[in-house]
């Protein structure tokens, strides 16, 4: 039984918080893309820009490659299988199925928004290979994503609340330095990557509200 908060219990409270969370990052995603597609608006990818070229060196141009790789299939497929097989070993299988809807989605989303809004790619990149549209990024929004399952596992374990805290904090500045990563490389505006950040917690938010869903309406079966 959840904890009572006055005439509501915690998970209502949470489910409320998420609701809010999922309109505001979909108020926002829509104003950015307004403002970067629609009016291709470039003052705030530039000023960006500009700011990250003056940390331009060889030695992390180099970190950056090797930060970036943490934000392709190459290396999230296996990760995310990894995490299906663990739940699915101590008997977890809808906590398995969330985390492959939420994978399949991240990917399969991240191609048709890209194809959806056909953003050219940022002139002048300082690696090759980086092909297709711009917006969103694909390697952030895999990066946030994993970010996210990753934090989810984390508080549905038995490790300390204080030591919870820590380790999300880090996953989420390593998921934001995967983003970074692809702007010092020119392959992705900050927009691009300030987009996916918002496709994920709008997808994040809502397979939350779907789960507790689906948890309040077997209790009551």
């Amino acid at each position: 039984m959840k904890k009572k908060l006055g005439f509501f219990t915690i998970s209502v409270v949470e489910f409320i918080a998420a609701a809010g969370v999922l309109l505001l990052a979909i108020g926002l995603f829509s104003f950015i893309v307004d403002e970067v597609v629609v009016e291709k608006g470039t003052y705030f990818d530039t000023l960006v820009f500009k700011y990250v070229a003056s940390f331009k060196s060889p030695f992390n141009t180099q970190l950056a490659q090797i930060v970036t790789f943490f934000g392709t299939g190459t290396f999230l497929i296996p990760a995310y299988l990894v995490i299906v097989w663990y739940y699915r070993k101590i008997k977890k299988k809808q906590e398995a199925m969330m985390v492959a809807i939420v994978a399949l989605i991240s990917l399969l989303s991240g191609w048709l928004l890209k194809d959806i809004f056909q953003r050219p790619r940022p002139i002048q990149p300082l690696i090759t290979g980086a092909g297709g549209y711009s917006f969103p990024s694909g390697h952030s929004l895999g990066g946030f994503t994993f970010s996210g399952v990753l934090i989810y596992v984390l508080w549905n374990s038995t490790i300390r609340k204080s030591l919870k805290w820590i380790l999300s904090i880090a996953l989420f500045l390593f998921a934001l330095l995967i983003g970074l990563s692809r702007i010092y490389l020119r392959v992705h505006f900050a927009s691009d990557v300030l987009g996916s950040l918002l496709v994920t917690i709008i997808w994040l938010s809502l397979t939350f509200i779907v789960l507790e869903t689906i948890e309040k309406t077997n209790q009551f079966q």
